[in-house]
């Protein structure tokens, strides 16, 4: 390998660790179009190489979220139950069938209507945080739907799921984030395994590509608490702890809601 592809990949990782730990998504999208326009991937290695190295980032979140009890275990265990198999199979069997002309034609596609769902998508009426009852069959026909975007296409399963969950269960923006880190992780593995059995990853770029993940996402994770608004003062005038990603909660200035880094219209 290159000096100049390592220290690339590294780059390439670099950035989207950050991201993802800011925004607490994974930042797929971003990995699969640079490894295909930047270092010229076939779409099936690219999303393959791109689950794996995504899939660290999104782990290392789902510890910190779920010791801190921001996680919807409730929720997650239904979403899980769609996207996990559908991740697999569209990781083994799916996405190496694709022609790459057909994959950039997709792929460009649906990050054009992800872009218009982010501009459009708008915030619950009323705040999130005290979390309803499971819908069992939204939640896993839903996760079904993320597992052939994060499986098949590696793209748009964080953008997509936080709004998702701030809608279907009414989560405070904070437990959607850390919901999906966590449902992302675990279907990511399921995906990484598929992918994995077809021969997809490049696997002499996975070591670069850990590495810049793993810097930003520490780098990120401070960048989310420089981000962070202070909190208001509860009750006997202490202030609550403000835990979680930082982009991750309301923001009350001006017109838009911004949801782990997703812009929806109030």
């Amino acid at each position: 390998m290159e000096v100049w592809t390592a220290f690339g990949l590294v780059a390439l990782a670099l950035g989207v660790g950050v991201y993802g730990s800011v925004i607490g998504a994974g930042g797929g999208f971003l990995m699969v179009a640079g490894l295909t326009l930047v270092f010229g991937l076939d779409g099936a290695v690219a999303v393959g190489t791109s689950v794996l190295t995504t899939l660290f980032i999104q782990a290392s979140g789902a510890v910190t979220y779920s010791r801190q009890g921001l996680v919807d275990w409730v929720s997650a265990r239904w979403f899980v139950l769609g996207s996990v198999p559908v991740a697999f199979a569209t990781g083994a069997w799916v996405a190496d069938r694709i022609p790459q002309r057909s994959f950039d034609l997709i792929v460009g596609v649906l990050l054009v209507a992800l872009a218009a769902f982010v501009v459009t998508v708008r915030s619950p009426d009323e705040e999130g945080g005290s979390s309803r009852p499971p819908n069992r069959p939204g939640l896993t026909g839903s996760g079904a739907v993320i597992g052939v975007l994060s499986g098949g296409l590696g793209v748009g399963a964080g953008l997509v799921t936080v709004p998702l969950l701030t809608w279907m269960q009414r989560l405070s923006a904070h437990r959607a984030a850390a919901t999906t880190t966590a449902t992302g992780t675990i279907a990511g593995l399921a995906a990484s395994t598929g992918h994995s059995l077809a021969g997809n990853p490049q696997w002499s770029y996975l070591p670069m590509l850990v590495l810049g993940a793993v810097v930003g996402g520490r780098i990120g994770a401070r960048k989310a608490a420089d981000l962070a608004p202070p909190s208001r003062p509860g009750p006997a005038g202490r202030r609550p702890r403000d835990r979680g990603c930082a982009l991750a909660r309301p923001r009350r200035r001006g017109p838009v809601l911004m949801v782990s880094g997703v812009a929806a219209g109030r």
